[in-house]
């Protein structure tokens, strides 16, 4: 088993984890999505500014390729003259320049050494890459007609000048993202303090709640918020009632017992000398099997009242067991029970709720009926419904009401405390049930009772 040590490291681990702020926690989220951002921003810009860069430099080669052509093709100059054109345009543009003649011969840049020269001319025409060493060389090579007296001209970019140029831009882009991150840092930083400031007026509720300067929290909260309050007031509101619960207890009790005894005492001062007679003594002995009933019901309730947190049943399971109990003690009556729910159907109840419910129910009927109580057990799109139906007298409209209250009997020949009714009352406020009271179909009373689902 597990040491005092090792739940004390397991409740304070867990604890320490309950205290994580939830500021530090959006931060920090705030943060790696933010990071997340700006390094995708950085990708996306580089790629993009790569795609660009080339359209563009294949576009400006094309025109300075056109452009040169067209030169040769107005002034028509001799090899000497290429030359110098050749060299005129490297100081012109900065790029380098290759003139392959007819005869064979070749005109090229100063800044074209002997290995790139012979990497160009091993080319086809077209857009051509050359890499050697630390300089790559992006150039277009194109033929000239079969009028001129050229056979290709070849212009050629450093890579080194574009990519200073990408450096820069990449460059404006870290210190332009870097800016959006502290921007997106600090908008994180108000929307959470903002998002969370309803928090502090939860807290002054609580405040003013333990103060007793208000009965609940207030429920005007963010939509976020409102489950947890609403919540939060149903678990007062159970408080509340357990403590009902408990000062009805004592009531009960107290009146249980003063009754029982007043009656026996009665009986008990009245015989004198004589001892009591067989209906005397047969009714302290059901007064008292009663007292003890019910005072053995209320102590099970002492700590138990309304539903319970994870806690289920299985409501035909306990009506079955009820009515073997029930068709015990009233063996001249017929219980039966009509339902379409399988054994092992469940429902948020706590078991002894729903025993006494069923319990006092049967009771009920078993008293009042002639010969037979029919149950029923129903799903609905809102709950569970039970219906406790018997061929008995019934009750009269107007005694409808009152049954339903502490101590109230229809007939006083009819033993017990007058409790029934209403603990199935106490049991279906606290589950947050009704209980409509009408006439069964044989002219007896008809019971229903109507539990709702958890909110």
């Amino acid at each position: 088993m597990p040491s005092t040590e090792a739940f004390r490291s397991i409740d304070k681990s867990t604890f320490m984890t309950a205290q994580k702020s939830i500021r530090k926690t959006a931060l920090q989220y705030g943060i790696f999505f933010s990071l997340l951002y700006f390094l995708l921003i950085f990708i996306s810009h580089t790629y993009v500014l790569e795609q660009l860069s080339n359209e563009s430099r294949k576009h400006r080669l094309e025109k300075e390729v056109e452009s040169f052509q067209t030169i040769i093709a107005n002034e028509m100059p001799t090899v000497e003259e290429i030359g110098g054109m050749v060299d005129r345009f490297q100081l012109l543009l900065e790029h380098a320049l290759i003139v392959e003649i007819k005869d064979g011969s070749v005109i090229a840049s100063n800044n074209v050494n002997q290995t790139k020269l012979r990497m160009v001319l091993e080319k086809p025409a077209g857009f051509v890459e050359i890499s050697h060493g630390a300089d790559g060389l992006l150039g277009l090579k194109r033929g000239v007609g079969i009028d001129s007296s050229l056979s290709s001209i070849t212009i050629l970019e450093m890579e080194s000048g574009l990519a200073e140029r990408s450096i820069g831009a990449h460059m404006t882009l870290l210190a332009a993202s870097g800016l959006l991150l502290v921007v997106l840092l600090a908008l994180v930083g108000i929307t959470t303090y903002l998002a969370l400031k309803p928090i502090e007026h939860i807290k002054d509720d609580m405040r003013r709640l333990q103060s007793g300067k208000q009965p609940r929290l207030n429920p005007d909260a963010p939509k976020e918020f409102s489950p947890l309050i609403k919540q939060f007031n149903n678990l007062l509101e159970l408080a509340s009632r357990r403590l009902d619960r408990h000062r009805r207890l004592n009531s009960d009790l107290s009146h249980m017992v003063k009754t029982s005894i007043s009656a026996n005492l009665a009986i008990l001062s009245d015989t004198g000398s004589l001892p009591p007679s067989r209906e005397d003594i047969e009714f302290m002995t059901s007064n008292l099997k009663d007292l003890s009933r019910s005072l053995n019901y209320r102590m099970s309730k002492a700590d138990i009242s309304g539903r319970q947190m994870g806690q289920t049943c299985l409501p035909v399971e306990i009506a079955n067991n009820v009515i073997s109990v029930m068709e015990k003690i009233f063996p001249d009556k017929s219980f039966r029970i009509n339902t379409s729910l399988p054994n092992n159907f469940s429902w948020p109840m706590e078991r002894q709720d729903l025993s006494e419910l069923f319990g006092n129910l049967l009771e009920n009927g078993g008293k009042w009926s002639r010969a037979t109580v029919d149950v029923s057990i129903s799903p609905t799109d809102s709950g569970l419904t039970i219906e406790v139906a018997d061929d008995g007298p019934g009750i009269d409209p107007e005694a409808a009401s009152k049954v339903m209250d502490r101590g109230s009997r229809l007939d006083e020949t009819v033993s017990g405390f007058g409790l029934g009714l209403s603990i199935v009352s106490e049991i279906l406020e606290d589950n947050f049930g009704q209980m409509n009271i009408g006439s069964s179909d044989t002219g007896g009373a008809r019971i229903t009772v109507m539990l709702p689902f958890p909110e």
